[in-house]
């Protein structure tokens, strides 16, 4: 458990040290999240891979029907990268995902393109 913790720790640290300069450089209404999720999601992936390969997380019914050679804990690991690369999108995307699957922005949407941000015509 302890290696489990400190790889998630390692690959969360890691993430944040590869996002922060690019987030930090960015104006004000620019969107910069497009870099955050394929970061994430190659932390995420490695974590993954790398501790079914090593046995980090135990034995469990759900665990053991994983494969852990090397090739299948890589492919499972990049399939949880790609996982996460796609909540972080769906969870971004002001038109798209989450948003538009519960409703939200519903006025600010026109063919799943954000257009909140333009002036509105008078009446």
């Amino acid at each position: 458990m302890r290696k489990l913790i400190t790889a998630l720790s390692v690959a969360a640290v890691t993430a944040a040290a590869i996002a922060m300069p690019t987030l930090a450089s960015a104006q004000e209404g620019q969107y910069t999240t497009g870099y955050a999720g394929p970061v994430a999601g190659a932390a995420v992936g490695t974590a993954v891979g790398v501790g079914l390969y090593n046995g980090w997380y135990g034995s469990g019914a759900f665990v053991s029907a994983l494969p852990t050679t090397a090739v299948g804990a890589a492919t499972v690991g990049g399939v949880a990268g790609v996982g996460t690369v796609a909540v972080i999108d769906s969870v971004f995307q002001p038109c798209r995902g989450f948003h538009a699957l519960f409703g939200a922005n519903k006025d600010a949407c026109v063919n799943g393109e954000y257009v909140g941000y333009t002036p509105r015509r008078m009446r």
